[in-house]
């Protein structure tokens, strides 16, 4: 597939793949905050439980979509080399890699949560209740890998709308049960954060039958026979996914633990800052939705082509890539900016000088995203896509926790700063990788077919 030959096709690809994902993405962000915001007439104890087992959750989900990275990449280059049964290995390989992985998560939630709950959390009453929600929600753990994995491998072939379908059915069933079960409408009784916990494992459940009811019935390749998925059960293929995958799965963990700290250490900024990222924060992920679709469509196409060492073709896709992002994101920002004032209007529960700070922290936020954006793209959806994973995991370590987590904190905790100077300091590390990364690209060293 060349660009000047099929325009319309190609860009129907691309539509067609990056989409899909950036609509899940905007439904996993507002899924992730519907059990937190329903619980929020229980109290406070009921919202900092379900918030803390929510965090645990997502970092868990990290590790899972490290994996499912590492698949479908690999997927995405055997499609390229028309190799499907190695397509099909490939995911026996990481379904059984993501149980072992999962397994002792899902054990430690079901049955030692009182106990190492209470290391995390002073608060008993908050302690309880977050342990009761990830007793009942174990299960999920063993649901959602095998779900990403499957979601990643259909995004790899180019199959992005039934993932979406299957987390828009459990978007519904979840907010659903949460209205029945938190509160006991409709003759259901009233289980307070237990029910949103029992939602959340139906409406996972409810999703992975989905996916499966569709592969099976669908007759599609990935639904595997027992034969297939007792083939995933070799040493020397679970080595060689291991060792490309590690890395990786190493890199998600890093960046989620790191965004985390930022978090935490914004808590020391002031009450101001903190109502303020309580704003910017799912302003950021809408804001970053599309880009990420737009990355998966690299990853997959740029993949595709190495797979089929039409090396030419890949450097096309990344310069292709390259500019489409740059244009919208320039575009998205100034549009963003023009409606900063309209963004005040629908939060105008602060206060004046929350307000005055929310402005000015738009402002840096519009200035300075492209940095992330275009960092993104490039690894994800290129570097990614040529398994150059050692050399992500290695700048985004060392950009991450010698730099930008050291010098952010010591401007919060030694500073006294404006915060809207901190926000900035948000993106240091970006600035800071932007030219390893770009250079990186340019000697090509990504460029690699990972069929042979």
């Amino acid at each position: 597939m060349t660009l000047p030959k099929t325009p319309k096709t190609f860009w129907l690809s691309v539509l067609v793949l990056a989409l899909p994902v950036a609509a899940q993405m905007l439904l996993q962000s507002m899924l992730g905050m519907a059990d937190v915001i329903m619980v929020g007439g229980l109290g406070p104890q009921a919202i900092a439980a379900v918030g803390l087992a929510a965090k645990i959750h997502f970092l868990l989900l990290v590790l899972m979509s490290g994996l499912a990275t590492g698949c479908s990449v690999l997927v995405a280059q055997y499609t390229g080399a028309r190799d499907f049964p190695s397509c099909q290995r490939t995911v026996s390989v990481t379904l059984f890699v993501g149980m072992v992985v999962m397994l002792p998560f899902t054990l430690a939630f079901a049955f030692a949560a009182p106990i190492w709950v209470n290391w995390i959390n002073p608060d008993p009453q908050v302690a309880a209740l977050a342990a009761q929600y990830l007793q009942i929600t174990a299960p999920v753990l063993l649901l959602t890998q095998v779900i990403v994995i499957f979601e990643a491998s259909l995004r790899a072939l180019g199959n992005t709308t039934m993932p979406l379908i299957a987390g828009v059915i459990a978007a519904i069933v979840n907010i659903t049960l949460n209205y029945a079960l938190i509160f006991g409408h409709w003759g259901f009784p009233a289980l307070g954060v237990a029910g949103a916990a029992w939602a959340t494992l139906a409406a996972r459940a409810l999703q992975l039958g989905f996916m499966l009811s569709y592969l099976y019935l669908t007759r599609h390749g990935f639904a595997l026979t027992f034969a297939q998925l007792r083939a995933g059960v070799d040493k020397e293929h679970i080595l060689r996914y291991s060792v490309f995958a590690l890395p990786l799965v190493a890199n998600y963990a890093i960046w989620a633990v790191g965004n985390s700290a930022y978090h935490v250490i914004t808590g020391f900024a002031g009450t101001e800052a903190l109502a303020v990222m309580g704003v910017i924060v799912p302003l950021e992920s809408a804001f970053f939705a599309l880009f990420v679709g737009l990355a998966n469509a690299s990853a997959v196409l740029v993949g595709r082509a190495l797979g089929a060492d039409d090396t030419a073709e890949a450097w096309r896709l990344y310069r292709f890539f390259d500019r489409l992002t740059l244009g919208l994101v320039i575009f998205f920002s100034l549009a963003l900016w023009f409606a900063r004032p309209y963004i005040l209007l629908v939060f105008d529960q602060l206060d004046e000088k929350s307000t005055v700070l929310l402005m000015n922290t738009l402002g840096v936020f519009c200035a300075l995203v492209w940095l992330k954006i275009l960092n993104m793209i490039r690894i994800i959806g290129v570097l990614r896509a040529g398994g150059d994973n050692r050399f992500c995991l290695i700048t985004d370590t060392v950009v991450m926790w010698v730099f930008g987590l050291p010098i952010y904190a010591a401007a919060v905790f030694f500073g006294n700063y404006w915060f809207v100077i901190l926000y900035a300091l948000m993106f240091l590390e970006d600035g800071l990788k932007f030219l390893p990364v770009i250079r990186r690209i340019r000697t090509r060293k990504w460029i690699k077919n990972l069929t042979t």
